[in-house]
């Protein structure tokens, strides 16, 4: 998508226009995901709305249940190269043709938001079992180039696809399908599901 070529915009109209294009980007790759997720027969929520003390909410991009426990996906749909290291809690970004003086752009490691998200899932898991495991997954479904320590704490929708396969099919059971109830509780308490 490219702004219109006839007229020139405003740096207002700019930041808008790359705002609305990131949430497009970003709505493609969530996407992607949730068809991968919603073929794999595991139960499944996304866009998941859950709280997160203090009255506040975070919205989750995935969730699904495994025999394991409970995986939370964070979903990221990046261009260029990405460099940083898995603890960072910003990653640097260039493009292809920026002068090599120009300062990257730095944006929140998604690996840091959603490592928050499991927090909050993990708040409600506690209250059912403390011993059920939440594991973190960040899903890279653009067209950037990480850094050998981001491939390492990320996944391509093929390793997505990979981790699903792998993983056991015996249904879950007990305290582990209650604290899957109760975050599905939750989320449709705040509307989302």
């Amino acid at each position: 998508m490219k702004p219109p070529d006839r007229c020139r915009l405003t740096a207002h109209e700019a930041q808008v226009w790359r705002s609305f294009r990131a949430a497009i980007q970003g709505e493609k790759g969530e996407s992607a995901v949730a068809h991968v997720l919603d073929r794999s027969g595991l139960a499944v929520l996304h866009d998941a709305m859950l709280p997160a003390g203090g009255g506040r909410t975070t919205q989750i991009d995935h969730l699904f249940l495994s025999p394991r426990g409970i995986h939370v996906v964070e979903t990221k749909r990046y261009g260029g190269e990405l460099t940083g290291h898995p603890e960072d809690e910003r990653w640097r970004q260039r493009f292809a043709g920026e002068a090599p003086d120009a300062p990257p752009r730095l944006i929140y490691s998604p690996v840091m938001q959603n490592a928050a998200h499991c927090r909050a899932v993990y708040a409600l898991a506690r209250l059912v079992d403390p011993t059920i495991q939440v594991f973190s997954h960040v899903v890279m479904t653009g067209t950037a180039v990480l850094s050998p320590a981001l491939v390492a704490c990320t996944l391509s929708l093929s390793g997505l696809e990979t981790l699903l396969h792998d993983l056991e099919r015996n249904v879950p059971r007990g305290t582990l399908t209650d604290a899957w109830r109760r975050i599905g509780l939750a989320c449709h308490a705040s509307g989302h599901q």
